[in-house]
């Protein structure tokens, strides 16, 4: 027999495990109470074999669900077990407080896979009746509902069942789930999962001290996995894994901690937290410590920390912050050293959810003198692959150009609309005006594409007459350069002004006096925008083809749903949009891609750094598209990159699995999946199984962590982790003894 302290790392008490070990095979787990914890009572927690009006105080007696934990007043030094392989789907709110060296321990008992909360449940074919029409229903228990996946879709959430009228629809009310389907939801969907839990979280601790929490499987919460505020202290939780994979904007955060007290002592031992927003969030909060933990594929951040004070060692972060470039792994904290450094690819049994989808373009052709010179530098290294690349046209300087462009799309590469004078209403201002003749009054009106003046006295032909569609008037350039040269005015063209703009998607204005004082003359958004793509598509249509008039690459990734909307009426099939996440924070195929805001990520960055950095930082980017169904444009202007830089690009790319394409083959992708109703969103099927980020044999991870004491040797599985040296992470990636239980290393990652 082996005996195990599973108390805090230096706690007083004495708790012990009995393990009783036979040909290395777990055939049990006995926990006693003994020295400081005379009193202490331990309670048992059965999903299948327990009722709660038992005693909990027997495994034959065990209680069966967390809400009647929850309403349990705990005293200091007691231990509440949950039955490995069990399943609930509830919310652990932590009652009671421990006591210094005498914490209240939730943990886990038995053999078989951690004990695991979750969200998740799922609705089989005989759940679902026909309400009317296409719309099914099934009976659902919960309090609320954000998130409904349909296969490996996420659903439309509806603001009423009246309103549930295309394929992903979906409408809560009263225990009741509405779902759109023109047969029955499980098989027409290939499978529906309510997400319960609204907005909670899996286990609270708020405003409590002293209590322990180890051995649990957190999956599918739309909001926190564990959380820990109010005037909590001496918190340890240690062998959980968090792993939502719900996109759900800024949330849901893994492990998160916002406690009022100063110095809380609060400590993540042995945990993992992938698939979220944040990994670890702590705001407000000292004394955190995050040691021996994993955080791979956040949304955002592996750590956050707004402090500046969390101390971080012994642990992995990898592949976080999928609307960068760069990974955004950790933000704040301390390192505490031993970490496993950057880009370290972690070794881990499968994320391949979705192909990894990139794109590469060259803007600014025609802006930037050169530019086409510097592409046929960086074309050749595209080619030698089988390969192409995209070139962003910036078209209102492009008409020397037209030769090379032509020959780009001989050749298989992809010439793209880039507005037609790279102006954007970012920069409204286009040119002030004054008049500055002998008059003794002055008007300006601009409407229906003519700018007339007024002068009142004066000398004669000062009046202003212009027809802002001529093509002797129709840039900006060309109307300034008239109107200073017309005599009797002056007038100063605006910083950002871009000269090629078109003068008449001006801003009305009616009788405005240009004799007081100057006027600044604008731009109306909704003319410059809608004919910066309109006249940008036009020209690549005349001049190159319509097969390459499908994308807009949008100047400086600026835009908004306005710009949007003028995209589609444009013609467009999509836009490479803006440099985050930004407006299209849902941007992952299951979620659905705004067709019209393919996130753009600038290479510019990848400067300067060694083939093998630029290698390491394509392959982290490949694991976040896996894991998640990011569609990424890349993107850099003459002279960023060099073409060994490119090289090192593509070797990243291709080794690791991306399917390197133009943008007009990714859009042409994309608009061969399915639309969401009244959207500009395409959404599609996962190609692989569900990402499972377990470790593998060999794994980067293994004996690498700190050794954390006889109290979290056992990890999530209940595998002694000791035997061979200390994994970074709830789980081992090694074969070793297991100690009381648990599912294999390649075992599923997210058990629902």
């Amino acid at each position: 027999m082996m005996m195990k302290n599973v108390l805090g790392r230096g706690a007083a008490a004495l708790v012990w495990v009995v393990v009783a070990v036979w040909s290395k095979a777990a055939v049990g787990v006995l926990v006693l109470s003994l020295a400081t914890a005379g009193s202490a009572t331990v309670y048992y927690v059965d999903a299948t074999g327990g009722n709660d009006t038992n005693s909990g105080t027997s495994q034959a007696a065990a209680w069966q669900t967390v809400a009647k934990v929850n309403t349990v007043s705990f005293a200091a030094g007691d231990q509440i077990l949950f039955r490995r392989g069990g399943v609930w789907r509830e919310s652990l709110v932590v009652p009671s407080s421990g006591a210094a060296g005498n914490p209240i321990q939730f943990d886990a008992y038995g053999v078989g896979a951690a004990p695991v909360l979750t969200g998740y449940l799922d609705l089989a074919a005989a759940s679902w009746t026909v309400d009317s029409g296409n719309v099914w229903k099934a009976s659902v228990t919960a309090s609320g509902m954000n998130f409904v996946l349909l296969g490996s879709i996420w659903g439309k959430k509806q603001s009423a069942k009246a309103n549930v009228l295309n394929d992903r629809d979906w409408y809560f009310a009263s225990n009741v789930l509405y779902v759109y389907a023109t047969a029955n939801p499980a098989t027409y969907y290939g499978g529906v999962a309510a997400m319960l839990g609204a907005g909670g979280q899996a286990i609270y601790i708020n405003g409590k001290s002293y209590v322990n929490v180890q051995h649990f499987q957190i999956t599918y919460f739309d909001t926190y996995g564990v959380r820990v505020g109010g005037a909590s202290d001496h918190i340890n939780v240690a062998n959980v894994w968090a792993e939502s994979g719900i996109p759900n904007g800024v949330l849901p955060h893994g492990f998160y901690v916002n406690s009022t007290t100063a110095a809380a002592a609060i400590n993540f031992y042995n945990d993992d937290a992938h698939r979220n927003y944040n990994g670890f969030t702590v705001s407000g909060t000292s004394g955190v410590v995050v040691e021996n933990c994993r955080a791979y594929a956040n949304r955002m951040y592996g750590l956050s920390d707004n402090t500046s004070n969390t101390s971080f060692s012994h642990s992995h972060f990898y592949g976080n912050g999928i609307g960068v470039l760069p990974a955004t792994d950790v933000s704040g904290g301390a390192d505490g050293g031993n970490n496993l450094a950057a880009y370290t690819a972690p070794s881990v049994v499968g994320f391949g959810k979705y192909v990894a989808r990139v794109t590469f373009t060259v803007d600014d052709v025609g802006l930037t003198p050169g530019t086409d010179t510097y592409i046929n530098t960086l074309t050749p290294e595209f080619e030698k692959r089988g390969l192409r690349m995209a070139m962003a046209i910036q078209t209102g300087y492009a008409a020397s150009y037209v030769p090379a462009i032509q020959g780009w799309a001989a050749a298989g590469h992809d010439p793209n609309s880039h507005s037609w004078s790279h102006q954007y209403y970012t920069y409204p201002n286009a040119f002030s005006i004054q008049y500055t003749g002998t008059g003794s009054a002055a008007t300006m009106t601009i409407t229906g594409n003519r700018l007339t003046t007024s002068v009142t006295g004066g000398l004669g032909g000062e009046n202003l007459n212009i027809d802002l569609t001529d093509p002797a008037y129709d840039t900006i350039q060309e109307l300034w350069a008239y109107i200073v040269g017309h005599g009797g005015y002056a007038a100063t063209k605006d910083a950002n002004v871009q000269g090629a703009a078109h003068s008449y998607t001006l801003g009305d204005v009616s009788g405005q006096d240009v004799k007081t004082a100057a006027y600044i003359v604008s731009f109306l958004k909704s003319r410059l925008m809608a004919d910066e793509l309109g006249a940008s598509r036009a020209w690549i249509t005349a001049n190159v083809g319509a097969a390459w008039a499908k994308v807009y690459v949008y100047p400086d990734g600026i835009e908004d749903v306005e710009t949007q909307g003028y995209a589609v009426a444009a013609g467009y099939e999509g836009s490479r949009g803006g440099l985050s996440m930004g407006l299209g924070s849902s941007d992952v195929y299951g979620a659905g891609v705004n067709i019209q805001d393919v996130t753009s990520l600038g290479v510019d960055v990848l400067h300067g750094l060694t083939a093998q950095q630029i290698q390491d930082r394509m392959a982290a980017l490949v694991f976040k598209a896996e894991a998640w169904g990011v569609p990424y444009g890349l993107f850099g202007h003459k002279d960023t990159v060099t073409p060994a830089e490119i090289d090192a690009m593509l070797d990243g790319l291709t080794q690791h699995g991306a399917s390197v394409m133009t943008n007009t083959q990714l859009f042409d992708f994309l608009a061969g999946t399915s639309t969401v109703a009244g959207t500009t969103y395409r959404v599609n099927w996962a190609e692989g199984r569900e990402a499972n980020l377990r470790a593998v044999g060999g794994s980067v991870t293994a004996g690498v962590g700190a050794n954390l004491g006889v109290g979290y040797q056992v990890d999530l599985d209940g595998r002694d982790r000791s035997v061979v040296g200390w994994d970074v992470g709830a789980e081992t990636g090694s074969a070793v003894t297991r100690v009381s239980g648990g599912g294999s290393a390649s075992g599923a990652g997210v058990v629902r």
